[in-house]
């Protein structure tokens, strides 16, 4: 994970453990996996009047961290079997054949197709940036 400190002063303390982020000693713990999506995302750490660190909170007085998580990447991987969503004109093709071409051949090679998977989350493309946190105390 890339780290920013975007001012001087205390930050608050951080872990990241697998793709778990926490902050200030289990005060927030994200799952960075569970939010990334098709597009980069990121989420504001704020902090209220009362010391609780928020996700994206609307009643927030103070900017704490910013957490980028990069979009989800795809790899393309060969699966035996048929295609789950085999189409309607592969069915017709077959009506079209004539009996010598529906004929079993020899072919004994097993069928596979490519599923687009997605890659489990690499945190080294997560990127935190954190801000002082001198004038606010959490909980």
């Amino acid at each position: 994970m890339k780290v920013i400190e975007l001012n001087e002063g205390r930050k608050v303390e951080y872990e990241l453990r697998g793709t778990k982020l926490d902050f200030a000693d289990g005060t927030l713990t994200m799952n960075l996996a569970k939010y990334q999506r098709d597009y980069p995302v990121t989420k504001t750490i704020t902090g209220d009047a009362e010391g609780n660190l928020l996700i994206d909170g609307s009643d927030s007085r103070f900017y704490v961290a910013e957490v980028e998580i990069p979009a989800i990447e795809y790899e393309d991987v060969e699966v035996e079997g048929e295609a789950e969503n085999a189409t309607a004109p592969a069915a017709v093709e077959d009506a079209e054949k004539t009996e010598e071409e529906t004929t079993p051949a020899e072919d004994t090679a097993p069928k596979t197709h490519i599923e687009r998977k997605a890659k489990p989350l690499n945190t080294d493309d997560v990127t935190l940036r954190l801000w002082s946190i001198e004038d606010f105390d959490i909980l």
